[in-house]
């Protein structure tokens, strides 16, 4: 292995904080799984969730399913999808990754032919659990075959060395002709293979690690007068083709995470989104720019030089539908349709950026309280994160990738907003049989008890401490791996057996000193092991050697646990 790639294994073992004595050929693994999977979805994926190596794994190493530009893990996720979007647009991951400098025609053999049948409806290969779960969701996913409404599944393929990449024709012979079986099975609207070698993994691991940057030419534009807490601002007409630049990735993939501050998610085909992508189909097009609301783009930076502009770290806080819709008709569109567009650079820990995403989203129905929930809750929990000492020091991420190019911060210790949602509700709010739905679909279901103005941020932060002070338990093997599906269950149990059984009122003051007994526990490294030890006890008395996490999903599970803990003494 070249010392380039040596040294950016060993920095990724420190922001994933890995074990020391992990293998080095399971490092890589997963130091392939991120820099592949970074460069498909742009939020934040627990390394586990993609990693599939190991015994009868079919010469796979890493399988990420991607539905509706969410990575899921779970039948549960998948079937919020379908209610919540009532379509299915779907791209599968498959990843093998050697630590030998050469592309053998042999291993790839391997590889592809395990990828054939990993998608078999009859596989004849061996296959551990966690391709036995993946498997499960590949065959939910085609038994709702009728919501493929924009395109059948995309399959992409990635084999990994540390050599060089030299279009050997032998080994593109080879390639060619096994992927054209996976062709054959009528599975897929197209299936890609790419070779990854060590440049290319180098550059997708700084890629992965860097805030986002886009050049556009905004010929178009007008400089807006000076205003409080901005920094510089621009309106103007931008072409489609344009915009799509600031949207779209390398893989000319759709950036889901530029809209994390857009209140809505994409709506499918409804009525309003059906009508846009008339207009752009339509002879009428070039009227699109004046019957559109417009974008609004809140960046970091602005970088102004000729008619060039770059645009660094940014959002789209307005235009979640229409970017969509442009992203799906962008065949359809040439350089006279244009949009209208807002860029706006504000102050450093400006408070106006929730007054603009506000204003903008209800302008069509989006309740005012939830508008609340993800803005200025978001940044009184971010703040209070920062004011933690740095041995308990958690870092909350409001927006995927805010810490990305940020030295010294272990990646175990970002907490996203999917991830708090999960934490709290299993803690406190007893739905810890939930934590594997979609983070939408959870909220939906909590969203009287979650992120309210007048909860503090203190059940908040130790619920996320909790679990972080757990998967490092989980990582250096102090706790069984047969535990991990009940993870959310044991910050229950937890609470209950740390901080009592009678949890006092989420508003109250008695709250806040009930939230500080567990987070004195968590704080000392054998007091925290010892009480995670005694939840395994509890989680061992209720699930009569059956550890699958289909127990842990189940609502009786749940409520057998509450029961038994509470006739406890």
């Amino acid at each position: 292995m070249d010392r380039i790639t040596s040294g950016f294994l060993k920095a990724f073992r420190q922001e994933q904080s890995l074990p020391e004595d992990l293998a080095q050929f399971e490092l890589f693994e997963h130091f392939v799984n991120y820099c592949i999977v970074s460069k498909e979805y742009n939020d934040t994926f627990s390394l586990e969730d993609i990693h599939v190596g190991g015994g009868t794994d079919k010469a796979l190493d890493g399988i990420a399913i991607l539905v509706n530009g969410s990575l899921i893990s779970s039948k549960e996720e998948l079937e919020d999808l379908e209610k919540r979007n009532r379509y299915l647009d779907v791209e599968f991951i498959l990843v093998q990754s050697k630590t030998s400098s050469t592309f053998d025609a042999g291993d790839i053999a391997k590889f592809l032919l395990g990828s054939q049948d990993f998608f078999s409806e009859n596989p004849e290969l061996p296959e551990n659990d966690k391709i036995r779960d993946k498997s499960e969701i590949i065959g939910l996913i085609y038994n709702q075959s009728n919501l493929f409404k924009n395109r059948n599944p995309i399959c992409k393929l990635y084999y990994v060395t540390t050599g060089k990449w030299f279009d050997d024709q032998h080994l593109k012979g080879t390639i060619e002709t096994l992927k054209k079986n996976i062709e054959n099975m009528q599975m897929f609207e197209k299936v890609y293979f790419s070779p990854i070698d060590a440049d290319s993994l180098q550059n997708l691991y700084r890629l992965a690690n860097n805030k986002i940057s886009r050049q556009i030419k905004f010929e178009k534009r007008t400089a807006l007068p000076e205003i409080e807490d901005v920094r510089e601002a621009y309106i103007g007409i931008l072409p489609a083709r344009e915009y799509l630049k600031l949207i779209t990735d390398e893989s000319d993939n759709i950036i889901r995470g530029l809209f994390y501050d857009n209140v809505r998610d994409f709506q499918g085909n409804n009525d309003v989104n059906q009508e846009i992508e008339a207009t752009i189909k339509s002879d009428d097009h070039k009227s699109f720019v004046l019957y559109n609301n417009g974008i609004t783009i809140v960046a970091e930076d602005i970088n102004v030089v000729g008619d060039r502009i770059t645009i660094t770290d940014y959002q789209i806080v307005n235009g979640c539908q229409t970017s969509y819709v442009l992203y799906h008709n962008r065949e359809s569109i040439d350089d006279s349709l244009c949009i209208p567009i807002k860029v706006i650079a504000l102050a450093r820990d400006s408070r106006l950026k929730n007054n603009i995403i506000k204003a903008n989203n209800r302008q069509t129905p989006v309740k005012l309280e939830e508008l609340e929930s993800l803005t200025d809750f978001q940044k009184k929990l971010e703040e209070y994160y920062k004011s933690l000492p740095e041995d308990k020091q958690l870092y909350y991420e409001r927006r995927p990738r805010q810490f990305n190019g940020i030295e010294g911060i272990e990646k175990i210790r970002i907490v996203d907003i999917p991830s708090q949602m999960r934490c709290f509700a299993s803690m406190f709010l007893e739905q810890a049989h939930n934590a594997g739905r979609y983070h939408a679909n959870l909220q939906d279901e909590t969203k009287q008890n979650i992120f309210l103005s007048d909860h503090h941020p203190i059940g908040y932060y130790v619920s996320a401490y909790a679990k972080f002070r757990l998967d490092a338990l989980f990582r250096k093997k102090h706790i069984d791996a047969k535990y991990s599906p009940f993870k959310y269950h044991m910050l229950n149990i937890l609470r209950i057996q740390v901080s009592g059984k009678d949890m006092p009122s989420i508003i109250s003051n008695k709250f806040i000193k009930y939230c500080e007994v567990m987070e004195i526990t968590l704080s000392e490294d054998n007091k925290c092991k010892e009480a995670f030890l005694n939840t395994t006890a509890i989680i061992d008395s209720q699930v009569n050697g059956n550890y699958d996490r289909a127990v842990a999903k189940t609502l009786t599970f749940s409520r057998s646990l509450k029961n038994f803990l509470f006739e406890i003494k």
